[in-house]
């Protein structure tokens, strides 16, 4: 089957307060987003587009192995439509990413992809239990506490039948009067799609913060992270 991965790094990312967007600084000396396309690289996708913002020259040189450039969007549900639009037509299989992710184990997405393939389910996420109490607050007061067993956290790369996915933004895109999907599962979810989680990984955390970064960093530097199979 024709496989396409999406890498979301439309954002300005500004937060950590780089000179360049987040995906493109340097993470122990790469830019953030190339581990992501190295990870894609190992799983033998046949098409990786990444989504990038106005004027990204400024700041990148994109990796060879980049099929398409899609243009960044306002929101990243733009940004993923313009992804997925952008993505060829024989396209049959696509996995939608964040570049700010670049530490996804490659296990449980093979397992993941095969059940996309057999039709089993139309939309696959990875996801990780929460560790912590939960507290539901509304204008500034508890209102209850949701049992943690039954919450999950997801992650991305999230995978999907692409011809399923591609309906449902486009669906999706036709309704504006509703607030955006911060994932793609939930717009999935909300299409009617069937959808299921698969185990994901504590290493799978998304860089956000100047702790994140560091902890990204220690972790390339101590040589303890196997990038072709983890």
């Amino acid at each position: 089957m024709k496989t396409a991965a999406i890498i979301v790094a439309g954002g300005l990312g500004k937060r950590l307060g780089f000179s360049s967007p987040k995906q493109f600084a340097l993470l122990a000396g790469r830019p953030l987003i190339d581990y992501s396309i190295e990870r894609f690289l190992a799983l033998q996708v046949n098409y990786i587009i990444a989504v990038l913002l106005d004027g990204y020259q400024k700041y990148y040189q994109p990796h060879p192995a980049i099929s398409v450039i899609a243009p960044g969007g306002s929101q990243r549900q733009e940004s993923v439509y313009n992804g997925l639009k952008a993505c060829p037509a024989e396209t049959e299989t696509v996995l939608i990413h964040d570049a700010a992710r670049p530490f996804f184990p490659l296990t449980g997405i093979k397992k993941a992809l095969k059940k996309i393939e057999k039709m089993e389910l139309d939309g696959l996420a990875p996801a990780i239990a929460s560790a912590d109490t939960l507290v539901e607050v509304h204008d500034g007061r508890i209102i209850s506490f949701p049992p943690r067993h039954n919450i999950f956290r997801t992650q991305t790369p999230q995978i999907f039948s692409y011809k399923k996915i591609l309906i449902a933004y486009k669906k999706a895109k036709k309704n504006l009067n509703g607030a955006p999907f911060t994932d793609d599962l939930s717009l999935a979810f909300a299409a009617g799609l069937r959808c299921g989680l698969f185990e994901g990984s504590q290493i799978n955390f998304k860089i956000t913060d100047e702790v994140d970064w560091a902890l990204a960093e220690q972790l390339i530097k101590s040589g303890r992270l196997d990038f072709t199979e983890r």
